[in-house]
């Protein structure tokens, strides 16, 4: 999608931190949007929000980083947007800071843990399907080391 290829583009040449600015980007380039848009976009893309050394955030792609580099993103994400967790049979509940799921959520997948089978976001929730009660457990722990 030539849109989807747009909002690489952009991301590659300069940091942008938030969707307004991103949508107001895009209709410099001819492709007017909306932020809900944006948003699935960067989902679908791989796309998350981290926090840079300044204490600031962007946007980056992370769909070529090795898996060591989504750790270590992961963490930082876990750090300063996961507010909670809980966990029940073979599902673990992550609470996020509003608008942050999907960031989350999209590591969480990129990791390829076989245990894991999938997850499902919200604005700020994300269900974390597990293959087994004991993986569960060890999934979980794996989280809240990462707080």
């Amino acid at each position: 999608m030539k849109r989807q290829q747009a909002l690489r583009a952009l991301l590659l040449e300069k940091s942008v931190s938030g969707q307004r600015e991103l949508v107001d980007a895009l209709a410099k380039k001819g492709f007017p949007t909306t932020q809900a848009t944006i948003s699935r976009d960067l989902q679908e893309m791989g796309i998350a929000k981290v926090r840079t050394s300044l204490g600031k955030y962007r946007y980056e792609l992370i769909d070529n980083a090795s898996t060591e580099v989504i750790w270590k993103r992961l963490r930082v994400l876990f750090h300063n947007f996961v507010t909670d967790i809980k966990s029940t049979n073979n599902l673990v509940l992550v609470k996020t800071s509003p608008g942050n799921a999907n960031g989350v959520a999209s590591l969480i997948d990129r990791l390829a843990q076989p245990e894991i089978l999938g997850t499902v976001a919200g604005d700020d929730t994300i269900l974390v399907v597990v293959d087994s009660e004991r993986n569960r457990a060890k999934i979980e722990n794996v989280f809240r080391r990462l707080l």
